[in-house]
């Protein structure tokens, strides 16, 4: 699982967005090519880590999200890697905190798109690792629904900052691409979900810092 390193420290939320040509995998039986379109999202904390993924776990099962209608834990286990995978580890100062939640989500597609993807609510897939001895949690999501026709995927890295271990750097990597449906339309859903995820993004950061605020007593309502 890869670990994204930060070469900016302490820079303002950025988003960079491409539309790249990959060639078709075979194993998805498409007889054209897939454009998928990447979305790359920078941002700080000037938050100790600990504060920033508490408010992190917290912020799908707060209420303040009403996108998100429910959370599941599948897993919840503390690893130690060996040179051929993994062991369960009991002691979970020396391994990492691995765990896998799925979540639903309510389908936000326009009403023309939602004809084609006619499902109530979208389930989406979330691993995580924590490594609370080296402040990291690293995260890899996907959604499971429609899985037929479209991809989407992110990995994500919350870590200290090296140059000022009181603020929290993230940086997340995301992919969306559509296939089966003509590339006009699949372009179009592209485009929808790549500005979604943006807009997520940014809304996500308002409520981590609002549970932040909360949680040093330095929230007022206004």
């Amino acid at each position: 699982m890869p670990i994204f390193i930060d070469k900016e420290k302490n820079r303002a939320c950025k988003c960079f967005i491409a539309r790249i040509f990959v060639p078709p995998f075979s194993w998805r039986k498409r007889s054209s090519a897939v454009m998928v379109r990447h979305v790359e999202i920078n941002h700080t904390f000037k938050h100790p880590f600990e504060k920033v993924i508490s408010a992190y776990f917290q912020k799908y099962t707060c209420g303040k999200d009403s996108n998100v209608t429910s959370i599941t834990v599948l897993q919840h286990k503390t690893v130690v890697y060996v040179l051929f995978g993994f062991c369960d580890l009991e002691d979970p100062e020396t391994g990492e905190e691995y765990m896998l939640r799925r979540g639903e989500c309510v389908n936000v597609l326009p009403g023309f798109f939602k004809k084609l993807c006619p499902f109530p609510a979208i389930q989406v897939e979330e691993e995580a690792w924590l490594n609370s001895k080296e402040r990291c949690l690293r995260l890899h999501s996907y959604s499971l629904t429609w899985s037929k026709y479209a991809s989407l995927e992110e990995f994500s890295t919350f870590k200290a900052c090296e140059n000022n271990p009181n603020w929290t750097s993230f940086e997340q990597r995301g992919s969306i691409s559509v296939y089966g449906v003509g590339s006009f339309i699949g372009g179009m859903m592209e485009s929808f979900g790549q500005s979604f995820l943006q807009r997520g993004a940014n809304k996500g950061f308002n409520i981590m810092e609002d549970l932040i605020m909360t949680m040093s007593g330095r929230y007022t309502e206004a």
